[in-house]
């Protein structure tokens, strides 16, 4: 899947993540908070060089495929508040959307604004018909933010990881559409 980037909205600007955008994931993947409904809930063990060589590999990955996640930064200051992607996941067997984000940008809706422009994008250039999504059942923020781009309740799936069976939401094309999705 191509993206065009960056996208915009009046906020946000999220464009191809680079070795720029490491300290950010780096800080994310040691917050406890941040990282609280995210596998098993621990934090990224791995040395800064660890890291930095994983997230090296990523970036690789990412160019050569033409997919991965999206850095998302404010509009106005150029901040960096995390990541929004829509890729294949071998957990769901499908094309899955998601998304992390630093603490101090929590509760301001910008995972919302930035998995909006991306799911536009994502319908507008791709041929596919259905996004899915997962979340942990406590994580209630997340849970807000898929409702609100539209997402329903699919079923469950069991996480070895996590302990618990996550939930899956779906998104159809019609259904974002409908929304006001694309607008």
């Amino acid at each position: 899947m191509m993206v065009r980037t960056p996208l915009k909205t009046s906020r946000l600007v999220l464009t191809l993540q680079s070795l720029h955008d490491f300290d950010g994931y780096f800080a994310m993947s040691k917050d406890p908070d941040v990282m609280r409904y995210i596998g098993d809930g621990s934090v990224y063990h791995w040395t800064r060089a660890v890291a930095l060589e994983r997230f090296r590999k990523q970036l690789l990955i990412q160019q050569e495929e033409h997919m991965g996640a999206l850095a998302v930064y404010t509009a106005d200051s150029l901040d960096y508040l995390g990541w929004c992607a829509v890729a294949p996941s071998r957990f769901l067997n499908a094309v899955e959307l998601g998304y992390r984000y630093l603490r101090n940008s929590w509760g301001c809706g910008y995972a919302t604004e930035a998995a909006r422009a991306l799911l536009a994008e994502i319908y507008r250039s791709a041929d596919l018909d259905r996004i899915l999504a997962c979340t942990h059942p406590d994580n209630d923020a997340s849970i807000k933010v898929l409702e609100k781009l539209g997402f329903q309740f699919v079923r469950t799936k069991p996480s070895t990881a996590a302990g618990v069976d996550l939930l899956v939401y779906g998104l159809d094309r019609h259904l974002f559409s409908a929304a006001g999705g694309n607008s």
